[in-house]
């Protein structure tokens, strides 16, 4: 008898735990690509024009520049001969401190271009991991990966949020 109840409690008990076991729910994963975000979102697209516009406007600066450089060579190279040895020293150090002031300009405006990049992508960043986290609370998702993250292969299209996440971003921005 004593080990009949014993049987039939632990029949019992497996059954139990094999319900609780059923009633955890599958994770729900979430992909977003971020090639996708930038190409859609009109939002980063108006950012994207931005500093499109002020790269054009630093080259423009960077080409007057360079083509008030090229003048002054081209004048050096023809009035070299005609000119005494201290005039053509003179020229020489205006031609040589114009060419170190186009490089300082150039590097200038490299690193001040990466840096506006760096700190608008950083900004992006941030809101949008905001918009994800919410859309990851909103959707009772687990897991919310980026598209190139490492070790992610294969991905079902049903699982891409990227959509949700551009008009969330979008619509933020307005």
């Amino acid at each position: 008898m004593k080990k009949s109840v014993i049987l039939i409690l632990s029949v019992l008990a497996i059954f139990l735990f094999q319900g609780a076991a059923f009633a955890v729910e599958a994770p729900k994963i979430g992909v977003v690509d971020m090639q996708k975000f930038q190409k859609n979102s009109k939002a980063f697209q108006k950012i994207r024009a931005q500093i499109q516009k002020k790269f054009q406007e630093m080259q423009k600066k960077l080409d007057q520049e360079k083509s008030a450089l090229m003048k002054l060579q081209e004048e050096y190279k023809k009035q070299s001969m005609m000119l005494s040895l201290d005039a053509q020293e003179g020229k020489k150090r205006e031609l040589e401190k114009k060419q170190r002031y186009y490089k300082y300009l150039q590097d200038d405006f490299s690193k001040e271009l990466k840096a506006t990049e760096i700190d608008t992508m950083n900004k992006i960043m941030n809101e949008l991991q905001g918009i994800i986290e919410e859309i990851g609370k909103k959707g009772g998702y687990t897991l919310i990966l980026e598209r190139r993250a490492l070790g992610l292969i294969y991905y079902d299209s049903a699982v891409d949020i990227t959509d949700q996440v551009t008009e969330a971003y979008d619509r933020m921005k307005e």
